[in-house]
This record gives structure tokens, C-alpha cells and sequence, in this order.
């Protein structure tokens, strides 16, 4: 991370649209940032998950507008599980204005977003420097299907196991599912006795957790690349594949 990097626009399209304007420190002065080295300029997610193309362009505006930013330093974006639709608009959007701008595009998991958010409100989270790997909490984000899109973490924030995509009873019972993966399968997990954490069910990925996330583990700079974990739900049926028109 160059030290000129500091103004980051986030957005996420993993569940609703989610962005966010941060700053973040990258000399170790912390004077003007939270807790975590990320200073949240603004922030707004909507609350539809089936208007991210509608919703994500208009948001990352508005957003821009009220940090009064020009144009940011870089872009962050999460990179999934999600929706293939939502992701490849959230992915072609961050590097669309990424490249327009002149600027980078990376990409971090947007489990590890969930996973910040759940074990910060919850009281789980440590210092991220902690030793302690032993897995507390698994963020979980509705995949369809009856499934979850799912990550275990450590105390400290280190994703120990994940992602997946699977059927709800196939979860750890060691330790609760935080998100709004666990409010839509919630009767499901309750009939495999996995514990869900309270308060948690609607929560979906927060930009600007994703950017506390990405700042905890160095600020990666890998480019972003989607994490479908499956086949779109647009593939052609094997029976119709090769037949002619």
C-alpha cells in the first residue's frame, strides 16, 4: 500500500448494496481514525437485495458527494459469496470506475466484513494480534437454494475455515451463525441445534466493516475476483446443451 493511498471508496453487493467513503491511516498515526485505523466518511446501504444495478452507481454518488471527495485514492470491493448477478455488478463497477479514475481496484472476502461487524457488536472480538486461532463465530449470508454462503472466524478476526456454500445443517453446533444467512434459515439451523447469535439475523455485508477487515489484514492489494463458489443459476440444463437451432 503506497502512503499516498488514503481516501478508499468501498462498496459491496454480496446481500444489499453497501458503500462507504473511508479514510484510513498508513503511517501508524491513528489521530484521526477509529479503533481499527479506518475513519468512516460516509456511509449508506440500501435495503433490497435484487436492485444492485439500479441502486450501486447512484449510492457510490451520493456517497462521493458527502465525503466531498472528487475522486477516491482506490477502490475496495467485496468479492463475495453472493448472488452471481450481484457480485459481477459490484466486481465490473468497482473496476469500471477504478479504471476510469486511474486509480486500483482490490478485492477482500465480504465474509470477512460480516465476521468484523459480528464479533465487534457482540463483544467476541480481540486484538488482532492475538494468538488465539480457535474458531468463536461463523458469518452467514442467505446462497439460495435453501443453502448458506459461510466462514468460521477466529476471536482475533482470522477466517479459520471458508468459504462455503452448503445446506444449513452442515455447520459447526460449537459456536453461533451470525448475519442474515442465519434469520433465513433459522428454522433450519434451530432443527440441527446450531446456536444463532442474537440480534444478528438481518445483518447484512457493511462497507464499512469490509474496510476495517481489509485494513486488519494488511491492506492486501490483490485485485478483486469474484467467489461464486457455484454455478450461476442461469446455466444451461445439461439435456438442452449442444441441441440445435
Amino acid at each position: 500500500m503506497r502512503d499516498d493511498i488514503k481516501k478508499i471508496l468501498v462498496l459491496d453487493t454480496s446481500s444489499v448494496v453497501s458503500v462507504a467513503c473511508v479514510t484510513v491511516s498508513t503511517d501508524g498515526a491513528a489521530d484521526t481514525q477509529d479503533a481499527a485505523g479506518v475513519k468512516v466518511v460516509a456511509v449508506h446501504e440500501t435495503d433490497s437485495t435484487t436492485r444492485h444495478a439500479e441502486d450501486l452507481i447512484p449510492v457510490c454518488k451520493q456517497m462521493l458527494a458527502q465525503a466531498g471527495w472528487e475522486r477516491p485514492d482506490a477502490v475496495l470491493v467485496g468479492e463475495g459469496p453472493g448472488p452471481f448477478t450481484g457480485l459481477r455488478v459490484g466486481i465490473a463497477a468497482g473496476q469500471s470506475l477504478a479504471f476510469a479514475w486511474g486509480i486500483d481496484a482490490y478485492g477482500v472476502c465480504s465474509l470477512d466484513g460480516l465476521a468484523a461487524q459480528l464479533l465487534a457488536e457482540s463483544g467476541l472480538a480481540s486484538d488482532r494480534a492475538a494468538t488465539d486461532a480457535e474458531p468463536v463465530v461463523t458469518a452467514a449470508l442467505d446462497a439460495r437454494r435453501r443453502e448458506l454462503y459461510w466462514a468460521t472466524y477466529a476471536r482475533n478476526g482470522a477466517r479459520v475455515d471458508g468459504p462455503h456454500v452448503t445446506k444449513p445443517g452442515e455447520l459447526s453446533a460449537a459456536y453461533p451463525v451470525g448475519g442474515a444467512g442465519a434469520g433465513v434459515r433459522a428454522e433450519e439451523l434451530a432443527q440441527a441445534g446450531i446456536p444463532v447469535l442474537s440480534g444478528t439475523e438481518t445483518m447484512p455485508v457493511s462497507a464499512a466493516y469490509l474496510a476495517r477487515a481489509w485494513y486488519a489484514a494488511g491492506m492486501p492489494t490483490a485485485p478483486p475476483v469474484a467467489r461464486y463458489l457455484r454455478e450461476s443459476d442461469a446455466v444451461v440444463p445439461a439435456a438442452m446443451q449442444g441441441r440445435q437451432r
